[in-house]
């Protein structure tokens, strides 16, 4: 037992009254303190009163994501842990240490706090029953929660095996190879235990580090946590109100568009629903809030049974916001999108936003047009390079205008303009360049006239 956990620390009484615990958590608490309560649970002593207890401190847990900077308090926290492991140690810190169990339990432990607001069916203090009700909610993708699952049960593994032997409490690997011989036996590698065992823990380690860096520091998490209470999961009356509160022009329209997106149990609803409350709010800072969530619904009708759509949104740095921005910011971007609706995917890469040099055009375009089997075909593959690119050059020139939370405005307007007629001027090159080949190969194959 860490008594040092209790309210005020190694400062405050070991005994207290249940009255005394809720006032401290009322008034004096710290984020990471409820986050700590997430696990409570009685283990001894009068049941009743640990019941009375956890039903206590339970809506202040829930309700812990609506105290301000909570996400990034969060963050911190973890980046803390890490910063105060000795250097001598770190790479053999199970627990704490990075691609840790500790990185498993506060991305869960994150997620579980943002959208349990709204969601009880991720109440839970087990780490792997809250992973796998995160993946059922959409929240989290099966393929990662199948991963994160996995590594989190080999390193418990390792950590229990590691502590069995000497009846220690520890989480660090030992060094000793006579030790990690006997550790890779009892996980049951045979044939060379240390080999084996240094190569799973360094592959779950990798898996859960990368993970880890993906979801716990998802930019639409904070977006999320800063949502009112109430506002993360609309109903039907709730979302009419915030709405025309949001300054959308048609409601009822709007709110037919959010029913056709979020209705229904399938995972594509699942995910749409824990998007679109923060889509709205972004939609409603543009100049046509109404234009930004018709052409989300028409992006989603096209795309929505693409598997790497949603998730690209969910979980793929400024993505949603890049498409809100541009969704919402008049027709030509929207009507460029839907004509190559897989153009979204440059929204969540970072260098996805800058123009393609001309020489890189060129060879794109040409090496396609060689590839193409008939003209025809050769200008319909030119045509889809053309609109993509200018899609590119639109959402780059109007994100950079607008700015994000994360991206503030271009100042200099001057060399916005310069550089979106440096881009368009090198297109038309390629696209024409791209065009003359597929008329000269039509009319004389590969073998240019001399």
């Amino acid at each position: 037992v860490d008594a040092n956990l209790r309210p005020e620390g190694r400062n405050g009484p070991l005994v207290r009254t249940l009255s005394s615990h809720l006032a401290y958590y009322q008034r004096w608490a710290k984020t990471w303190e409820f986050q700590a309560l997430l696990k409570a649970r009685a283990v001894a002593g009068d049941p009743e009163l640990g019941a009375e207890y956890v039903e206590a401190v339970s809506p202040l847990v829930w309700g812990a994501a609506d105290r301000e900077n909570f996400v990034p308090d969060v963050q911190k926290m973890r980046r803390r842990v890490v910063d105060n492991i000795p250097a001598d140690r770190i790479e053999r810190e199970l627990k704490l240490g990075p691609g840790g169990l500790r990185d498993v339990e506060f991305a869960v432990q994150l997620l579980q706090l943002v959208h349990g607001r709204s969601d009880a069916s991720l109440h839970s203090g087990s780490t792997l029953e809250a992973l796998r009700a995160l993946a059922e909610g959409g929240y989290v993708g099966r393929a990662d929660a199948a991963q994160l699952d996995e590594a989190y049960r080999f390193l418990r593994s390792m950590e229990h095996r590691i502590q069995l032997y000497r009846l220690r409490r520890t989480h660090l690997v030992p060094e000793d190879e006579a030790d990690l011989r006997r550790l890779g036996r009892s996980l049951g590698m045979r044939t060379d235990p240390v080999a084996e065992l240094n190569k799973a823990w360094k592959r779950h380690a990798s898996v859960v580090r990368r993970l880890h860096e993906k979801i716990f520091y998802r930019p639409l998490l904070d977006a999320v946590a800063q949502l009112a209470p109430g506002e993360s999961r609309l109903s039907a009356k709730a979302a009419a109100i915030r709405l025309e509160a949001l300054g959308y022009a048609d409601p009822a329209a709007a709110l037919r568009h959010l029913e056709a997106l979020s209705s229904g149990v399938t995972r594509k609803a699942a995910i749409q629903r824990t998007l679109l409350p923060v889509l709205l709010g972004w939609f409603a800072d543009s100049a046509d809030p109404d234009a930004g969530l018709l052409g989300f619904r028409k992006v989603s009708d096209a795309l929505g049974k693409t598997p790497w759509y949603l998730r690209l949104l969910r979980d793929e740095g400024a993505a949603a916001e890049n498409l809100a921005r541009v969704l919402s910011a008049g027709r030509l971007a929207p009507d460029l999108l839907m004509r190559a609706p897989e153009a979204v995917a440059i929204l969540g890469d970072p260098e996805g936003l800058t123009p393609r040099t001309r020489e890189h055009l060129e060879q794109e375009v040409l090496a396609a047009v060689g590839r193409a089997g008939d003209a025809e075909s050769a200008v319909a593959v030119v045509r889809g390079v053309r609109r993509r690119e200018l899609f590119r050059t639109t959402a780059a020139d109007l994100i950079g205008s607008y700015g994000t939370e994360d991206s503030p405005a271009e100042q200099d307007h001057g060399a916005l303009v310069d550089r979106v007629g440096s881009a368009v001027t090198d297109l038309n090159a390629a696209t024409i360049a791209g065009a003359l080949r597929a008329a000269v190969r039509e009319q004389w194959g590969d073998t240019l006239p001399t």
